[in-house]
């Protein structure tokens, strides 16, 4: 009691209620003490709570729910920022790659599945990234709701100071930096699809502020995606695809070392192979590592899968120094070819590239290829004199030649005026090899003449458009043609740079040799030949690693295929309405 007598003073200097009040007591002073103090801690905390920004009690339903949408506004700013990176980084063509790509082209079942799974996943994505500013406005829009809605109920519940500091590092860490993270990973086409509903609703209900805003970006800053690859970068494309195999040949082959005996089909290699479960590989020799093998062919292309060498014991090699083999690109277990001891002791196998990349890659480099670039140089070239005669000997000796097409002159190299067809000498009878006749009595057919700077694809299609297969390169066509219409001589101002056939342009197009029966024997007759004398020289013979060349001179006129005719030949030979034998 002594503390309310002391503030007894203090209570009865409170103004009164009414106009005039009077305690008739110690109780009554006491409980009007009382409730002007309770009075006045009431206003003390009321302008304590309005400085500390009204917080919200803590356990009240109040205080929940302003977490609750706090916490709302950071999963809102994460996955804006998230799709913001995932979404607006596809390329739109590269979804519609995915799309139209075929499963028979991947031989692996996962990674066919994989594609299943990218494909459906694609198919959400295309219809939102079509209109690319439409999307990132909208998206941005998403973010720039969350993150300014977020310090709103942070206020509630923390004083100004936290809030600004919890609406910054939760906006950073968990609104920006790990849904960015996650968004643009590994699963980047499946988190994009997942959300994709909720991106196209959230697109609908923004459209009357996006959508003006998305037409003015497009009308100042055009479109983002040009939506097709133009040729200079499709031909870099095919490029860096046939660029795969680019190192040397050490580098693109591996050296058999052992292979399992428990019927596995695993080979080992000396080194680290370069191989991996697309890849096609020929078994071949080297000076140093000849190819003995019963079970495999040299020059034979088989398809490797990399694998662990189970069959070594203790040993930690990985799947870069053992692979399996296989018959056929489907790399079915009917197909692994297996190894009995002696069956494989030594060989190389080298790395080949695909036919199809090679092909693609041929096809962009012809695009900038001359004639005179791919042509065999006249000098060069398997000609025969006009007023050479027709004899058994002449006749032999082009059959050694090797060609089917093989071009005439008259009187020098530089005046070429045409070719003959080597089939339709087999129909002169043996009292016209007497040499009464002459290469020049023959009907000589035209060749397709071009100048040196035509392009390999418009050479084609002129040889095409002629019904051609041999062509002249000149540097001017116009008076050669001139000069076998009116059977005059060539000017020696002209030029005569060489001769190109129509299997020198699929030889580039294909970037490979292309062999018949011919090339055969004299690559086997050259190999013979550079064996015997190795071993006569008493040191071992250096055999190539590849198959040689055939060494004879230019088999650029060797063609398949007859041209067709127009006039009928001067001697008396059976033809048909083409002209043909």
């Amino acid at each position: 009691m002594l503390w309310q007598l002391l503030l007894l003073p203090a209570a009865l200097a409170v103004p009164p209620a009414g106009p005039h009040v009077s305690f008739s007591s110690l109780e009554e002073c006491t409980a009007e003490y009382e409730r002007v103090a309770a009075q006045f801690h009431h206003a003390e905390h009321r302008a304590q709570s309005a400085a500390e920004g009204d917080l919200l009690p803590v356990g009240s339903d109040g205080f929940y729910k302003a977490c609750l949408l706090a916490l709302t506004c950071v999963v809102g700013a994460a996955l804006a920022a998230g799709l913001t990176m995932g979404l607006v980084s596809i390329d739109p063509m590269e979804m519609e790659i995915i799309v139209k790509t075929e499963d028979k082209d991947i031989m692996e079942a996962s990674a066919k599945a994989k594609l299943k799974k990218d494909q459906a996943a694609a198919e959400k994505i295309l219809p939102l990234i079509h209109d690319h500013h439409l999307l990132l406005v909208t998206l941005l829009l998403m973010n720039s709701i969350a993150n300014e809605a977020l310090p709103l109920f942070l206020d509630q519940i923390v004083p100004s100071w936290l809030a600004v500091v919890l609406s910054v590092s939760l906006v950073l860490m968990f609104g920006e930096i790990i849904p960015s993270a996650v968004f643009t990973g590994s699963e980047q086409l499946s988190m994009a699809a997942r959300f994709s509903g909720l991106v196209s609703a959230f697109m609908f209900l923004l459209t009357p502020v996006a959508w003006p805003i998305a037409k003015l970006l497009d009308h100042v800053l055009g479109a983002d995606h040009k939506g097709r690859y133009n040729f200079a970068e499709l031909r870099a494309i095919v490029s860096m695809h046939a660029g795969l195999r680019v190192g040397t040949e050490e580098e693109d082959q591996a050296v058999f070392m052992s292979h399992d005996e428990k019927g596995l089909g695993i080979v080992c290699t000396a080194q680290p192979h370069p191989f991996n479960s697309e890849s096609a590989v020929i078994f071949t020799e080297t000076s140093e590592f000849p190819a003995k093998s019963t079970k495999l062919q040299v020059g034979q292309v088989y398809y490797t899968l990399p694998c662990s060498p189970t069959h070594l014991e203790g040993s930690d090699t990985g799947h870069d120094m053992a692979f399996q083999l296989y018959k056929t690109r489907d790399r079915s277990r009917e197909d692994l070819i297996t190894f009995l001891p002696g069956e494989l002791t030594s060989g190389v196998f080298r790395l080949q590239e695909r036919d199809e990349i090679k092909i693609m890659h041929g096809v962009m480099n012809m695009t900038h290829m001359t004639a005179e670039e791919a042509m065999t140089p006249l000098s060069q070239a398997h000609m025969l004199d006009a007023d050479s005669l027709i004899t058994h000997d002449s006749l032999r000796e082009m059959d050694n030649f090797g060609h089917s097409r093989v071009p005439v002159y008259a009187r020098s190299p530089h005046d070429v005026r045409g070719f003959i067809l080597v089939k339709r000498l087999i129909v002169l009878l043996p009292d016209q090899l007497n040499g009464s006749l002459k290469f020049g009595d023959l009907h000589l057919l035209k060749m397709t003449v071009v100048p040196g700077n035509m392009l390999m694809l418009d050479l084609l299609n002129k040889f095409q458009e002629e019904k051609c297969h041999l062509g002249l390169v000149t540097s001017n066509p116009e008076a050669v043609q001139e000069a076998w219409q009116t059977g005059t001589p060539i000017p020696p101002d002209v030029h005569m740079k060489g001769i190109i056939t129509l299997e020198d342009v699929i030889e580039k197009l294909i970037q490979e040799n292309i062999e018949d029966e011919s090339d055969r024997v004299e690559r086997t007759a050259t190999m013979r030949s550079l064996r015997s004398a190795m071993n006569s020289s008493g040191s071992s013979p250096r055999i190539p690693s590849q198959p040689a060349p055939a060494v004879s001179s230019p088999n650029s006129l060797r063609a398949p295929l007859l041209a067709k005719k127009t006039a009928k030949d001067k001697l008396e030979v059976p033809y048909d309405a083409t002209g043909q034998v």
